[in-house]
């Protein structure tokens, strides 16, 4: 078996739910962004670094089943910028994907109108991971988020986002153990996250799970703090798209953001 061949059936062999933190591959519509997924993957799950243009439509091609060439990967590399990094070894040219590239791809989610992500039971490491990396960590402006039910884990969640927040949840809601568990942690939290701010929303209205942010709107299907323990969705929508639904939201938010009490 060639090395190609290898490389092609270890391509095969990947768990579909060990990449469902990846953007989907198929609203990848431009050999550019086809080309980057398959170096991301192949960097991240198998470990290698550099595929050439041949390797790269290979997969696309015999593994996603959409026609591709390497002229193609090569045409579209050569406009790539800091998205790759280009090795000239033993006569080959080969492509590592950089961060810019990854972030390119992320932003994909950002374009469209609407994006759904699946959280799959009992992956609550690999859940967090979508929420906190695919979702949360290209959302743009300050995050509005209301989620009832709040704990350590969604601490956990919330500490590498580097945007202001405002998290309206309701204490009552918790038991009383947890609600102590809660707010002693949060005291600490506080103390190495002043830009996120929670408050109490004391009235029994809050039912939906949803973030705002400055061009997108997404709906949760379960709490943050058990992400992962059942089966969910978060749908994300283009603001432009769902217009008349963002507005309203964020006035609900607003309002009931105004009569809550600061934790």
């Amino acid at each position: 078996m060639k090395m190609s061949d290898k490389f092609i059936e270890r391509f095969k062999e990947i768990d579909i739910s060990d990449i469902s933190h990846f953007p989907n591959f198929y609203n990848c519509k431009k050999p550019l962004e086809m080309g980057l997924w398959v170096l991301w993957v192949a960097k991240e799950k198998l470990q290698i670094k550099k595929l050439t243009a041949e390797e790269i439509a290979s997969i696309i091609r015999d593994v996603k089943e959409i026609s591709m060439d390497a002229r193609s990967i090569n045409n579209a590399f050569t406009r790539a910028k800091g998205k790759i990094h280009i090795y000239h070894e033993n006569g080959k040219t080969l492509f590592e994907i950089m961060k810019p590239g990854k972030d390119h791809l992320l932003s994909l989610i950002k374009e469209g109108a609407i994006d759904i992500f699946y959280f799959e039971p009992e992956k609550k490491y690999s859940s967090k991971r979508i929420l906190s990396k695919n979702i949360l960590g290209f959302l743009q402006g300050e995050l509005k988020i209301v989620d009832p039910y709040c704990g350590e884990r969604t601490l956990d969640v919330l500490s590498d986002v580097k945007n202001k927040v405002k998290f309206l949840t309701r204490l009552d809601n918790l038991r009383e153990n947890e609600k102590k568990r809660f707010l002693r942690e949060l005291a600490d939290f506080k103390s190495e996250h002043s830009h996120i701010e929670f408050r109490d929303y004391q009235l029994p209205h809050l039912h939906d799970r949803f973030i705002i942010s400055s061009n997108h709107l997404v709906l949760l299907g379960h709490s943050i703090k058990n992400l992962g323990g059942k089966e969910s969705f978060a749908i994300v929508l283009n603001k432009e798209n769902s217009k008349n639904v963002f507005e309203a939201l964020v006035n609900v938010f607003n309002r009931r953001w105004k009569g809550a009490k600061p934790i």
